[in-house]
């Protein structure tokens, strides 16, 4: 257990990153596939769809995505965005969810939120398999504001929501710890 532990430990946002990793663009690539194939989904339904964008299309990505938002993402997380290996963007093929409420009308309202969960596994997965090789990475979350271009400049289905957006690359300086809330506020036991 501690060696898991220890390993949660070492995952965190990461904002100062750069093309220089020492896994190759395919090296990275099968990461990505290992992770869709192992992370476990509600009904085996596998909702999640990953875009991986990689050196200068994850550039041209963070400069997209900093004009969307009048130049305003603060200078040094946007040096970190833009200098990053890749970028993962996380969608979520809503057909395929309409598809399962049919087919599961007791569980309909619930296809949605377990979408959802799956969706946030593969990003933790893909965060710690990161870690793991020395990538870091953050999650970022600039949609719905993006949501349009990123369709039409990757020939995104429309169907497909996007959910998240992932830098990584090689880690360049470790970032201060956050406050944590005290632990009996956060978990309650009872005996």
């Amino acid at each position: 257990m501690q060696k898991y532990l220890e390993l949660i430990r070492n995952r965190r946002s990461f904002y100062n990153l750069s093309e220089d990793t020492e896994l190759s663009k395919e090296e990275i690539k099968y990461l990505f596939e290992d992770v869709l194939n192992i992370t476990p989904t509600a009904m085996n339904s596998q909702p999640v769809r990953i875009v991986l964008l990689f050196d200068d299309k994850s550039k041209e990505f963070w400069n997209k995505v900093n004009e969307t938002y009048d130049n305003t993402i603060k200078e040094e997380k946007f040096n970190g965005f833009y200098h990053a290996k890749g970028t993962a963007l996380y969608f979520i093929d809503d057909a395929l969810i309409k598809e399962l409420e049919e087919k599961y009308p007791l569980y309909a309202d619930r296809m949605k939120q377990w979408a959802e969960h799956g969706c946030a596994m593969t990003q933790l997965n893909a965060w710690q398999a990161l870690a793991d090789e020395n990538i870091g990475a953050s999650l970022q979350h600039y949609n719905p504001g993006i949501d349009k271009w990123v369709k039409e400049l990757y020939d995104i289905p429309e169907n497909y929501r996007l959910v998240a957006q992932m830098p990584f690359g090689k880690i360049l300086d470790v970032p201060e710890e956050k406050e944590k809330a005290p632990i009996d506020k956060l978990l309650k036991v009872i005996d």
